[in-house]
């Protein structure tokens, strides 16, 4: 089963062997991560940066990197997550179409992601595909514990 986490969103998974993805990144980030000792595993994406971004559209909500990193800290410590014990991948924000230099959006999401993971000592320990000049998506097998990285024709994979 693959289910589509689209920008702006997370799904964090337990002891269920799904596949999370992403759509095309673009300029947004996606992160991902297991615990294989937890079996928990999770993904989420943003393309909006700060907190004054978050959006409702249509009584749906659209969150910025900012407020998800937030969100997705808190519920891995309500589950005692082990954050010792886990892969971190981080992806995306690509410079493969030009922007003008007031819409610096890649920069600011990793920025973003990049602080988030250094406060939790993480950052070491993350592999990064960051800033690419193709269009990328992510993908995490759970059941597999892998990390699939879809940039144009090609496919990486990172355990």
């Amino acid at each position: 089963m693959i289910i589509k986490v689209p920008k702006g969103n997370f799904e964090i998974v337990q002891k269920k062997p799904f596949n999370l993805i992403t759509d095309y990144l673009g300029a947004g980030v996606a992160i991902a991560f297991y615990s294989k000792a937890k079996e928990t595993y999770g993904l989420l994406s943003y393309i909006f940066p700060y907190r004054e971004f978050d959006l409702q559209l249509n009584d749906v909500w659209l969150y910025s990197g900012e407020t998800l990193l937030n969100k997705v800290q808190d519920e891995l410590e309500r589950m005692s997550f082990d954050w010792s014990e886990s892969k971190w991948i981080i992806a995306g924000a690509s410079v493969y179409k030009a922007n003008p230099a007031f819409l610096d959006l890649a920069e600011r999401n990793l920025k973003i992601a990049e602080s988030w993971l250094k406060r939790l000592n993480l950052w070491d320990r993350v592999i990064k595909r960051v800033r690419i000049s193709a269009p990328l998506a992510l993908e995490i097998k759970g059941k597999e514990g892998q990390f699939i990285l879809k940039i144009q024709n090609r496919v990486e994979n990172y355990e």
